[in-house]
């Protein structure tokens, strides 16, 4: 929704030109977005789902959702399309300029029928930068509303230069219990109460957390702390999904390495997508290949197909859980920190010098939250740095009363002395 209101359903502002929905990692933006797209096309229109990352010279191949031939049918007519592009926080990580090139080659391809295209964007509220990239949507993409025509020849159009914004709401708490009752859980009072007092409560009206959450409740009848959720929603993920998987018998303890690596490299590169050792390789793909040197090709492509990766597409995959891939590569990196000799240059992944200040480098930031946890020379330097971090992520209640107090103090002088962040 745009602001305080009347929450809006799809129907509402399917009609609108340009529309940003804003979403939590986890909540279903893709999922939304995706099965909005298809709805419109059981209804006999145009429609297409985009992942944004995948618009570049190929672009033919980036749909999803319709096809290529089925977009130059649409720019042939003079009908309209919906087009659903997702996501900007995906598109980020690999490049700086990654969105920006998508943006413009995107405009290109549907210059010709602007006029014609309504298009609805997903991003993380953390990754939309509202100026740069506001205009950057207005320069490529620009759109405009029918003004009241004086007569049926009048084709003039008024430019609404205010790009909506909506907010995809999480689930209620009854939303929670229905949820949770159709996915298997027989004691929905209890799985609830559980949720609350552990202040799971941001994860469980997320979709995709929700039914990790319940995962956790089945098998354990029981709900810790985030990390401890984590870590258990990890284990379970991590369990062969099929039965020739299974019968494979892979070493859960390698594959979790595995998993930790592959998370560090997402990390270190800013590519989101891993290819199948089978797959199209690229330049914009990590090849797990390279970094698992003692695993064969079918112990990769079962570890790249259990439940912490999304399906595959393209023959590639990308974790489905953003805030386990910063766990895993908090642990990786963790790891590396044990080695003798590695601390200095691990740590100068994290913090550097700049014009004579220390300070901590922004890519790290979503791994460092997970890895103060884990590591207490690290922790210090970052705190003394940056005491806000520990509540950017991670799980806070995870550190010694006296960080969280001091941590809290810190916090408070910042915001009186106008130094915060």
């Amino acid at each position: 929704m745009p602001g305080p209101g009347r929450p809006q359903r799809w129907h509402e502002i399917e009609d609108d030109f340009r529309v940003l929905i804003i979403a939590d990692p986890g909540a279903g933006k893709t999922f939304e977005a995706q099965t909005r797209a298809r709805k419109i096309k059981e209804r006999g229109r145009h429609a297409f789902f985009i992942r944004i990352e995948k618009i570049d010279a190929n672009f033919d191949q980036a749909f999803e959702v319709g096809t290529a031939a089925e977009f130059a049918s649409w720019l042939a007519s003079t009908e309209e399309a919906w087009f659903f592009l997702d996501s900007v926080d995906e598109a980020q990580l690999e490049t700086p300029r990654a969105l920006e090139d998508a943006v413009r080659i995107f405009g290109a391809k549907i210059h010709a029928a602007l006029e014609r295209a309504r298009i609805f964007i997903t991003s993380r509220e953390d990754a939309w930068r509202a100026l740069p990239d506001q205009t950057l949507i207005e320069q490529h993409l620009p759109y405009g509303e029918p003004a009241p025509a004086e007569s049926d020849n009048d084709t003039s159009r008024d430019i609404d230069a205010t790009l909506k914004l909506f907010r995809l709401a999480g689930l209620s708490e009854n939303e929670i219990a229905l949820f949770a009752g159709h996915y298997g859980v027989s004691d929905v009072s209890d799985f609830v109460d559980a949720i609350k007092r552990a202040n799971l409560l941001s994860l469980a009206e997320r979709p995709f957390d929700l039914k990790a959450l319940i995962r956790v409740w089945i098998a354990d009848h029981r709900l810790g702390s985030r990390f401890e959720v984590l870590q258990r929603m990890i284990a379970l993920q991590l369990e062969p999904l099929s039965a020739v998987t299974a019968a494979m018998r892979f070493d859960v303890t390698k594959m979790r390495d595995g998993a930790r690596m592959l998370a560090g490299a997402v990390m270190m590169t800013g590519k989101a997508v891993i290819c199948l050792p089978d797959g199209v390789h690229s330049a914009d793909r990590i090849d797990p290949r390279v970094l698992l040197t003692d695993w064969n090709d079918g112990e990769i492509a079962a570890l790249l197909r259990t439940g912490l990766f999304d399906d595959i597409v393209y023959t590639s995959v990308r974790f489905r859980h953003r805030e386990i891939r910063e766990l895993l590569s908090a642990e990786w990196t963790n790891a590396l920190l044990n080695k003798p000799g590695n601390r200095p240059r691990v740590e100068y992944l994290f913090f550097r010098d700049s014009y004579g200040e220390e300070i901590i480098v922004p890519r790290m930031r979503p791994t460092l939250a997970w890895l103060i946890l884990l590591d207490d020379a690290v922790r210090e330097k970052a705190l003394a740095l940056a005491p806000e971090i520990a509540s950017e992520g991670g799980d806070p209640s995870r550190l010694p009363l006296d960080v969280r107090q001091t941590m809290l103090r810190d916090i408070a002088e910042r915001i009186a002395t106008g130094k915060e962040g």
